[in-house]
């Protein structure tokens, strides 16, 4: 069933979403069997329609609870926004289990864990970054047998007669896929601890250890009765069979579940978990700043400025201080629990308390105490210099742990004192990486993240996953729509953009997507950072709101300037350029060439007055 879901992926990812926490249900199911009923079955022939027999009620199954999760969330309706953010918990906890992309996963994992190594050696037996390194080590060993696999079968394929009629075609692709699914699917080790020996350097003791801490039993789940019920199998993805057999048929999706699976195992010692809560803080504070210095510079990003407020010092975790812009940044490392996640009130009021409006009050203040005019600044208990637009101001809070219903309706659990008057982003720390890998002029940057504010500000359009918004930015930009009273606005699109450049194939990766501006364009923003600074927020406010279509006789123009495709018409658009292009209602922008040999053309930005 996980090579049959495996390959399927290749299907837009609307096709496929809960596919992955359906299987984990059933494997679930399976460990909650009567372990000699499972091991009587153990090697039996099937019928490889058995295969999409099961397929088909596990999605009638899924279907069927979700009916049921909606009927419950329309009887109680969206009393407020924590009864919505509840709802979509409930939802997620039945069927998202992607936690984003291993692109920026990975570095936050290792990041966090790397420099626990010793202590949980001593404390666990193992070091917790190796769980990571064999997972990928028996991907990759799943990988080769499926490649052997799929060589053999491809004879079932080549059988096709040529001007076989769609059913045939069918009869054959599904007898292929079957077989597949069958010799192509993880087997029962015998002894999965000598095969990852040999593969890496980690003692057989810790690896035998490690197994333990990454297995559920047989017969140890009775209770699991449906999706949204506590599944081991979600953080302890190994089956293991009596005899010391293990199956772990999914190790490429382990990076999903890597952080919850050593936040569980470290509860075996109080002072190594707490060692592992401060690294996740830690490693929130430290990757944002890290990651926010690659897109604005080193010299403007700074972290844990203090300030003086109420006989104490709070700290700016992140801040951004452009001579146009100021971005500040709360970080939050904090966990989820798993009684939050599955949608208890009590538990949900608590985090949301914690994550969000902990973090606005924090932000609210941040933002009173510069707008006061006040200087009184320290970084490292020393004065700080530093110049800070006081003007333009965008409240950002990142997250360690990934929970998008709060980043959709920011519920509000009563305890909040102060907000952001202009909105404030709330963002998953991976896919702050992520954005920060697409968007990499402190312009792009800029333009989004207050955009993104704005919108929560308005309160639509309602975004649910952060890579179809940036996705829809890139592509035709995206603005803050305030809906009418009981009116819901969604963005209500799924971004093959960022998941066609992060979800590639081997060796097929497509170009990276980008906001769609000319260089030259941002060039000319960087100018005017140095130059005129008051102006650049209003110009590049201006510039990133407009469309990738519009900027096509801009581009026309400058390729016609620098002599890379001269035509008459060009000749034409570039006179028209160097007088002024509107590109949209608020901005104008001319191009003119200089008398360097080639010409490079020069971009000059302004706002139209009219």
């Amino acid at each position: 069933m996980t090579v049959l879901t495996s390959m399927r992926r290749a299907l837009p990812g609307p096709a496929n979403f809960g596919s992955d926490a359906v299987l984990e249900f059933y494997g679930g199911l399976v460990t909650g069997m009567p372990v000699d009923d499972v091991l009587s079955r153990l090697g039996a022939d099937y019928h490889p329609q058995v295969l999409y027999d099961l397929d088909r009620l596990l999605r009638e199954y899924a279907i069927a609870e979700n009916r049921v999760h909606e009927a419950k969330a329309l009887r109680v309706g969206p009393r407020d926004s924590l009864t919505s953010a509840r709802n979509l918990l409930e939802f997620e906890q039945r069927f998202d289990r992607m936690l984003g992309y291993p692109e920026q996963l990975r570095p936050i994992f290792k990041a966090i864990v790397e420099p626990l190594a010793d202590k949980s050696r001593t404390s666990l037996g193992f070091a917790l970054g190796d769980a990571l390194t064999v997972a990928d080590v028996y991907f990759d060993v799943q990988c080769e047998r499926l490649r052997r696999v799929q060589q053999e079968f491809q004879v079932v394929l080549d059988q096709i007669p040529p001007r076989a009629d769609h059913a045939t075609v069918v009869q054959y692709a599904a007898a292929h896929a079957a077989g597949m699914a069958t010799f192509g699917a993880a087997p029962l080790e015998d002894d999965l601890a000598s095969l990852l020996a040999q593969r890496t350097s980690i003692p057989r003791d810790q690896l035998e250890a490690l197994l333990g801490s990454l297995s559920t039993a047989l017969g140890s789940q009775p209770e699991l009765d449906s999706l949204h019920a506590a599944n081991t199998l979600r953080r302890r993805p190994i089956v293991t069979v009596p005899g010391g057999r293990h199956l772990w048929a999914v190790p490429g999706d382990f990076i999903h579940c890597a952080l919850d699976w050593a936040a569980e195992a470290c509860q075996q010692g109080p002072q190594l978990l707490e060692a592992f809560d401060k690294r996740r803080q830690d490693t929130c504070e430290e990757l944002t700043c890290e990651v926010l210095s690659q897109v604005f510079g080193a010299d403007n990003v700074h972290a844990s400025v203090t300030y003086p407020w109420d006989g104490q010092r709070p700290d700016i975790d992140v801040l951004v201080a452009l001579p146009g812009a100021t971005v500040i940044v709360e970080a939050k490392g904090g966990r989820l629990t798993d009684p939050a996640r599955r949608g208890a009130p009590d538990r949900i009021r608590k985090k949301a308390a914690e994550l969000v409006d902990k973090a606005l009050d924090q932000n609210a203040r941040t933002i009173e105490y510069l707008r006061s005019g006040a200087s009184n600044f320290q970084q490292n208990r020393k004065k700080w210099h530093g110049t800070i637009n006081r003007t333009h101001i965008v409240s950002v809070i990142v997250t360690l742990e990934r929970v998008d219903p709060f980043a959709s309706v920011l519920p509000d659990s009563g305890k909040r004192a102060g907000v952001p008057d202009e909105g404030t982003w709330f963002v998953n720390l991976a896919d702050v990486l992520m954005i920060a890998d697409i968007l990499r002029h402190p312009a792009e940057f800029h333009a989004y993240a207050a955009t993104r504010a704005r919108i929560n500000k308005a309160g639509g359009p309602r975004i649910f996953v952060e890579a179809d918004a940036l996705g829809a930015w890139c592509e035709h930009r995206i603005a803050p729509t305030t809906p009418r009273p009981g009116e819901l606005i969604l963005l209500d699109t799924t971004s093959s953009l960022m998941n066609d450049y992060y979800a590639y194939s081997a060796n097929n990766r497509p170009e990276r997507p980008t906001a769609g501006v000319p260089g030259e364009v941002l060039r000319a923003l960087d100018e005017i950072q140095l130059a005129d600074p008051d102006s650049w927020h209003d110009l590049a406010s201006a510039a990133l709101a407009v469309p990738p279509s519009r900027w096509r006789p801009v581009e026309k123009a400058i390729n016609q300037m620098s002599g890379h495709r001269v035509s008459r018409r060009g000749r034409k658009l570039s006179r028209r350029a160097s007088s002024g292009l509107a590109v949209s209602d608020r901005l104008i922008v001319t191009v003119q060439a200089d008398d360097l040999d080639p010409p490079a053309p020069r971009v000059h930005l302004a706002l139209d007055q009219g």
